[in-house]
């Protein structure tokens, strides 16, 4: 692996400035960690070295020469490679297939030599600890498998760096471990590895050295040994991070959320519920931890009213919910909700940000004067939690649209603690916002928790759940199958759980 340097790189985005003038030095055989707040230009910095965008301003340099590169192509065939977030694979093919796909080997006669291919695989497999059945569909395969079928990918096109878009979002902590594994293997073997995140914890422990943006500038540049999570925090974020608050003790024995024997099968026939039950307290977090897809969106949306053709029981504030009592009536029941998916369900994003802040409490006292919404009054409650959630905006007037999906998601969270419910649903609370706002979050959280209120957290982030929680549920395959104290375990014992895997974590 030849030394990259991006020298100076810029990227504008009409106004914005995702990258500025941005240093960043690449040598063979390292693993590199690069981190910042949401917005800060990680990705942003990484397509530009990948070829998928163009720098304004700046050069890239492959052993000292002069590199432009037109597209990802060229990156590729300078060895450099990138595993998405979201990968690219197509379900339908094989492993084998889909790793050719750009590079396909055939015959004389022009076609695919399938056998000579499975069997390549097989072998780059095997060389690099990534055995995977070259025969075995995608869509059949584990989310852990398929990465590695995108990291075998990248490396048959011949990366000798390998760049990783949040590699661990979707993974239990034992996939974490072996994909950690996996990294320290390639760069034994001579790669380098750079690796965007925000996990702190995950850096601290895979990376040898750690870049820090911030606003599309570096802060810094450090060796892993020579720092801490919470330095690196604060280079993030501009400031000393504060303490994580309090819990106070509350009075927990009324119980404001109830779930009997709750089913519910989908629209392909899979029973996405399986008569789970769950009760929370007042005064309590309640965490539900679980990998993405076993269950945790189509509990929210029972809970919530957004699904109406369940079976089971559920009551809110001892008020029996039908399945055909919608949002608005569980709403008044004293539910507030923080929906996982801010685009679809959480905004209408068409509507202003004033709009989207009062769209649910449009009908209270606060906002309304008698028939009439009071806009005075609603603009002056609206800035004020614009400013205590830092949404970074010079109008709330402007259109929800124009908001980044960090600050669309602190407007939602704003929205719903200012409405206070007795119960709040918190599904992915932090996705997508920086540190410092994660930080208030979760102390706004615990607030609520402090004054009696209730929040049920669901969450793809094991270290929230463990922060924040008094309890955790795991679900797994649309049920529960176990409940921890997050003090008294660890995050491997919930992976365990997290994986179905509970022989162990009892014995």
């Amino acid at each position: 692996m030849k030394q990259i340097e991006l020298r100076g790189i810029t990227k504008k985005f009409g106004s914005l400035v995702a990258n500025d003038s941005v240093n960043f030095t690449v040598e063979r055989g390292k693993i590199y960690g690069l981190i910042g707040e949401n917005g800060a230009g990680k990705t942003t910095l990484m397509r530009v070295l990948y070829g998928m965008y163009q720098p304004d301003e700046g050069e890239i340099y492959i052993d000292g020469k002069l590199t432009r590169f037109k597209n990802a192509s060229d990156a590729i065939d300078c060895g450099i490679g990138m595993v998405h977030q979201h990968f690219a694979l197509v379900p339908m093919l094989t492993v084998t297939q889909n790793i050719i796909l750009g590079k396909p080997i055939t015959k004389k006669n022009g076609l695919i030599d399938n056998k000579k291919a499975e069997t390549l695989v097989e072998e780059l497999g095997k060389k690099y600890k990534l055995e995977v059945s070259p025969k075995a569909q995608v869509k059949d395969l584990s989310v852990s498998m398929q990465q590695r079928v995108e990291i075998l990918k990248a490396l048959y096109l011949g990366a000798e760096l390998l760049i990783m878009d949040e590699p661990t979002a979707v993974l239990t902590p034992q996939e974490i471990v072996k994909l950690f594994e996996t990294l320290v293997e390639l760069r034994n073997a001579g790669k380098t590895i750079i690796l965007i995140t925000h996990k702190l914890n995950e850096i601290m422990k895979i990376t040898d050295e750690i870049m820090i943006l911030r606003l599309g500038k570096v802060t810094g540049h450090v060796k892993t040994a020579e720092t801490t999570e919470r330095k690196i925090a604060e280079m993030m974020v501009g400031r000393q991070l504060k303490e994580p608050s309090a819990k106070a003790k509350v009075d927990q024995s009324r119980v404001v959320l109830e779930a009997k024997q709750v089913s519910f099968v989908d629209k392909w026939g899979v029973k996405a519920l399986d008569n789970i039950s769950l009760t929370l307290h007042s005064g309590e977090i309640l965490g539900i931890a679980g990998v993405q897809g076993n269950g945790q969106s189509e509990l929210i949306d029972v809970l919530s009213g957004m699904i109406n053709h369940y079976s089971g029981e559920v009551r809110i504030c001892d008020h029996l919910c039908q399945p055909s009592t919608g949002t608005r009536e569980r709403r008044e029941f004293g539910l507030g909700c923080i929906p996982e998916d801010r685009q679809v369900t959480g905004a209408a994003v068409g509507g202003t940000i004033l709009a989207n802040f009062i769209m649910v409490g449009y009908r209270t006292r606060a906002f309304a004067n008698r028939i009439f919404i009071n806009y005075k009054k609603a603009k002056e409650i609206c800035w004020k939690y614009v400013k205590q959630f830092t949404v970074k905006t010079d109008n709330i007037m402007n259109d929800a649209v124009s908001l980044s999906g960090g600050n669309l998601q602190k407007l939602i969270v704003a929205r719903e603690m200012y409405l206070n419910p007795e119960v709040l649903i918190a599904a992915q609370p932090s996705r997508g916002v920086d540190i410092g706002a994660t930080e208030y979050i979760h102390e706004k959280l615990v607030e609520h928790r402090n004054h009696g209120k209730s929040v049920l957290l669901v969450s793809n982030e094991l270290s929230e759940i463990m922060e924040v929680s008094d309890r955790v549920l795991v679900i797994y395959k649309g049920r529960f199958v176990g409940e921890v104290n997050p003090m008294n375990t660890t995050e491997e014992k919930i992976g365990l759980l997290m994986a179905g895997i509970t022989e162990e974590v009892s014995a």
